[in-house]
Formats: structure tokens, C-alpha cells, sequence
């Protein structure tokens, strides 16, 4: 549980530059069990709408993805 709601946190923080339908989405995915879905499209939406993450947002996007086991070339891209 305490993943999810860490989730939820850093991807609202996205608010302001993405899309308030995205947000909603993936945010609907974590509600549903779908952590890793919503972390991998929310770094492809990052890297489609170029926008850039400053380090502590690339280092909280590293450090959620391997909680989640989730394979470095899922999110590296944004780099």
C-alpha cells in the first residue's frame, strides 16, 4: 500500500505539466493495482510531451521502478 500512495503523490506532482486526463489515468491505474502500468506510461507520456524532470524526479522515477522490479529500459529514456 505504501508504494501506491507514493505513486499517487509523484505522479500528481505532474499535474501542472501533463495533461489533467493523463493524470486521472494513471492515477486510476494505481487505484486498480496497475502500478507498474502506470509508472511505464507515465514515462512515455514524460518523454512524448518533453517534459523534463529535474534530478530528484528521475532519481524518485528510479527508485519506484526497481520497488516494482520494473526493467531499467521501461523509464531510462527519460533520462
Amino acid at each position: 500500500m505504501e508504494i501506491e500512495k507514493r505513486l499517487i503523490k509523484f505522479i500528481s506532482d505532474f499535474n501542472e505539466r501533463l495533461g489533467g486526463e493523463y493524470i486521472r489515468e494513471y492515477i486510476s491505474l494505481v487505484e486498480h493495482n496497475e502500478c507498474v502500468v502506470a509508472l511505464e506510461n507515465l514515462c512515455v507520456q514524460l518523454y512524448e510531451c518533453d517534459v523534463v524532470s529535474n534530478p530528484e524526479e528521475l532519481i524518485a522515477i528510479q527508485d519506484l521502478a526497481r520497488e516494482m522490479n520494473l526493467e531499467e529500459n521501461a523509464w531510462n529514456f527519460i533520462r
